[in-house]
């Protein structure tokens, strides 16, 4: 019997305390959380002046940091700083210095997931270029029919 209570009472509390979680949550809304609003401009320009690379990190000089072995694919950061300087970030890892001691590292890293709207804006930016392109061979095409006519 005493478990009984307990294990009720045990659950009342959590369900209370979940309760009050959801009643004290905040919504904030987009157009007051993003301020400044722009949309990119020269997407294209932007990512045909960067250089994509394959690389791999130093795991051996830096296995403190555990940095993942293997190819990877990306950025040389100073590339990518001259032409969307918000997307370099500095990272900081902490590791092991000894005993009771920890040192941070710091560098530089580009931050992928930043570079999606750019590639959607780059992809808009050229299928609008197609678009043109398209009415024009259409436009073309027309008038060379009307001259062989």
């Amino acid at each position: 019997m005493k478990t009984s209570f307990i294990l009720k009472t045990a659950m009342i509390g959590f369900f209370a305390t979940v309760l009050t979680l959801n009643v004290q949550a905040q919504k904030i809304e987009e157009s007051d959380l993003k301020v400044d609003i722009s949309k990119i401009t020269n997407p294209t320009e932007k990512l045909n002046a960067l250089e994509p690379i394959t690389f791999k990190y130093d795991v051996d000089k830096y296995k403190y940091l555990r940095l993942p072995s293997g190819n990877q694919y990306g950025f040389k950061t100073n590339g990518v700083n001259t032409q969307l300087p918000g997307i370099v970030t500095e990272t900081s890892k902490m590791y092991p210095a000894g005993k009771n001691q920890s040192k941070v590292a710091k560098y530089e890293e580009v931050q992928m997931n930043n570079l999606i709207p750019v590639l959607v804006a780059a992809v808009k930016e050229q299928q609008t270029e197609i678009e043109l392109l398209k009415r024009e061979i259409e436009r073309l095409k027309v008038k060379s029919a009307q001259l062989i006519d």
